[in-house]
């Protein structure tokens, strides 16, 4: 028994020093003791001499102990059958608070590894997650870029210009065909854009961390500024198409105008010397203004139907009256050539009347021509669109920029 314990995990320890071990040790000493002083007293006078070890008056001698029997102080209670098994008992006693601190700062470790563990799982899914969704607005950004080009040339304010002559004339193929060009990519790019946000929003319910919190609403926000990108920008374009349309028709209605009214002045030069040739070259003369007059009114009628929001009723009145005197002066040729000299006097009074109607309505034009008249109301049409692109794109520019430190930063 005694050597069984001797190699027991928890056997006594050499050199301890106000332990249960040491105590141990001198109740071992002093059963020993008194063992050999009874043993003495038998051989020197009998049983009959007293013990040394007595518990009190009127009690026995205590008997020596034998092997497996507690041995204890004097004064003490007998404890458990082995006075080895005591000791234990007492040494466990001061082990079980330590092995219970040692258990729970194991637990707390454990506790704290995993959530450790798992804050480092959470952030390398949330990295995983907004790189997935970055790369998505990147790849979307390959035909924003060439949208994005698009619609800054059409809030150019030198586009639709009466000036904008030669290269640099605006061109309804050109534009049609740069709008085909990205129009094939905006529903799908609308796709991936709403997937991202959902994805981002459904995500940040679950995020703790500001940061993190942050960076997932700067992908929505850089994802949503794009959709309202375009949005903002193809109303733009579209208003641009229209107006750039309505544009090209009012510029040639107008040319068609100033030909016309320098071909008035050529007949009515020929017409001062009157004869018969100079008579029938007038006469071709009008006729070739009376045809600007009317390709110039359906210009204008073109360019209202192109852009419905576009009113060049002043212009097609004036145009209208100069039609109408141009037609009298035509009558009046007529008249000469056939010496009907009543109708001459009667259509030559009908197209002065006419032409000082047609001076009045050119007074009310004001200075602006048709051409102007469209670029004037393109630009106030896309106004509050524009300034939506512009505040939109800095958002997505600024959301950008920040991802791009939040992810070289956490990467």
């Amino acid at each position: 028994m005694a050597a069984k314990r001797a190699h027991h995990p928890m056997h006594i320890k050499r050199r301890t020093r106000g332990s249960s071990n040491e105590i141990s040790f001198s109740v071992l000493d002093a059963a020993r003791e008194a063992r050999d002083a009874e043993e003495r007293d038998r051989r020197e006078g009998g049983s009959g001499g007293p013990s040394l070890f007595t518990l009190g008056k009127g009690k026995k001698p205590r008997p020596t102990p034998v092997k497996g029997q507690s041995i204890v102080l004097s004064g003490e209670a007998p404890a458990s059958p082995s006075a080895s098994s005591s000791a234990v008992d007492r040494k466990m006693r001061g082990i079980v608070p330590v092995f219970v601190v040692v258990c729970a700062l194991l637990v707390i470790t454990l506790v704290g590894g995993q959530a450790l563990m798992s804050m480092r799982e959470q952030q390398k899914s949330l990295l995983d997650t907004l790189n997935d969704q970055v790369d998505i607005i990147k790849s979307c950004d390959e035909s924003l870029l060439l949208f994005d080009e698009l619609v800054i040339e059409q809030c150019d304010a030198k586009r639709l210009s009466p000036s904008a002559t030669g290269d640099a004339a605006p061109s309804a193929e050109a534009l049609n065909e740069g709008y085909r060009a990205v129009v094939a990519e905006i529903a799908p790019m609308r796709a991936q854009l709403e997937d991202s946000i959902a994805s981002m929003e459904t995500l940040q319910s679950s995020l703790s961390d500001n940061d993190d919190k942050e960076a997932a609403s700067q992908v929505v926000t850089a994802a949503r500024s794009r959709l309202n990108m375009l949005d903002a920008g193809v109303s733009i374009i579209d208003e641009s198409m229209m107006a750039t349309e309505a544009f090209l028709k009012a510029r040639s209605g107008w040319n068609a105008v100033i030909n016309a009214d320098a071909a008035i002045r050529e007949a009515t030069a020929l017409a001062e010397e009157m004869s018969k040739e100079n008579i029938l070259a007038s006469q071709a003369k009008g006729n070739e203004a009376l045809a600007f007059l009317e390709e110039a009114q359906q210009d204008f009628s073109q360019a209202e139907a192109a852009y419905p929001s576009l009113d060049l009723a002043a212009f097609k009145a004036y145009v209208a009256k100069r039609i109408e005197s141009q037609q009298a002066a035509l009558a009046a040729d007529e008249a000469y050539l056939s010496r009907n000299k009543e109708e001459l006097e009667a259509q030559n009074s009908r197209y002065n009347a006419l032409e000082e109607e047609a001076a009045a309505l050119a007074q009310k034009l004001g200075e602006n021509d048709p051409e102007q008249i469209v670029a004037l109301r393109f630009y106030e049409e896309i106004e509050a669109d524009q300034g939506a692109y512009e505040a939109e794109r800095l958002k997505a520019g600024n959301a950008d920029a920040f991802l791009r430190e939040y992810l070289g930063t956490a990467s």
